[in-house]
């Protein structure tokens, strides 16, 4: 009788990969969380009220300025990660950040960045995700 191969080294009996997306090749992101959770506003400041909203939303700073993001969301899950990721004008990842939330109600999530030299001036971007899956997109400009 045939004997089965044994498993290639570092392979585990019964895994199965990740499915890959078919264009790029890169392992598929995790799904999107149950629950109707939704992303409702995104708003940019260098300045944030006490319960973590933009001030004075803006897409324009300074080069000395702290940048919060305000990430509002509503509905609910039984657990997610909503993350973000900005881009400096080179299009390099300055900065990544990710929370892990189950959200019953409204929820605003800040995320901030900040540096001890002036930011380069040029377009920067934050990239919003659940689950890794990028939902909402911000340009801003430093000047």
């Amino acid at each position: 009788p045939d004997a089965a191969a044994p498993p290639a080294p570092g392979a585990e009996l019964g895994s199965v990969p990740a499915p890959a997306d078919p264009v790029t090749g890169e392992p598929a992101p995790p799904p999107m969380p149950s629950g109707d959770f939704r992303i409702v506003a995104v708003e940019l400041d260098d300045a944030i009220d006490a319960e973590g909203r933009a001030v004075t939303p803006t897409l324009a700073f300074r080069r000395g300025d702290r940048i919060h993001a305000s990430v509002v969301g509503v509905g609910g899950s039984q657990g997610l990660t909503l993350s973000a990721r900005w881009f400096g004008p080179d299009g390099a990842e300055i900065a990544n950040a990710g929370q892990s939330l189950v959200p019953d109600k409204p929820t605003v999530v800040t995320f901030a960045i900040s540096q001890p030299q002036p930011w380069p001036v040029g377009e920067y971007r934050l990239e919003v995700a659940i689950n890794q899956r990028v939902v909402e997109t911000r340009e801003f400009e430093v000047r």
